[in-house]
């Protein structure tokens, strides 16, 4: 996939972050979002590796459902619109360059709660 495509997500993500609420200005639409971790298919790897991050959205009618039943930790099972952003994180200032670094935005369609 390259980056700033969209494509279609379905998969287990694990909240870690709490929510977090802005509106938008030409609408005053309510807008929530959460940090997440994608959960990996087999929990017991033998080598642990970072999973990868993901900045969660939730709008509209959706966004205040989730507010009230979904909460930090839990896993979700999710649908929705995955698009990866390539970012330039700085580095000290001895340092000049800059690193390339991946972001993950989910725009969630559906959403649903799994019980472990």
């Amino acid at each position: 996939m390259r980056f700033g495509t969209t494509s279609y997500f379905l998969g287990i993500i694990k909240l870690v972050d709490e929510f977090k609420i802005y509106y938008t200005r030409e609408r005053k639409n309510r807008v929530l979002f959460c940090g997440a971790v994608l959960s990996s298919a087999r929990p017991r790897r033998r080598k642990r590796k970072p999973l990868p991050r993901v900045m969660v959205y939730f709008f509209g009618s959706l966004a205040s459902q989730t507010d009230s039943y979904y909460k930090k930790g839990d896993y979700v099972l999710v649908q929705g619109r995955l698009k990866i952003l390539k970012r330039s994180s700085q580095k000290t200032q001895s340092q000049i360059s800059s690193i390339p670094t991946k972001e993950y935005c989910l725009n969630v369609i559906k959403m649903t709660l799994i019980h472990r």
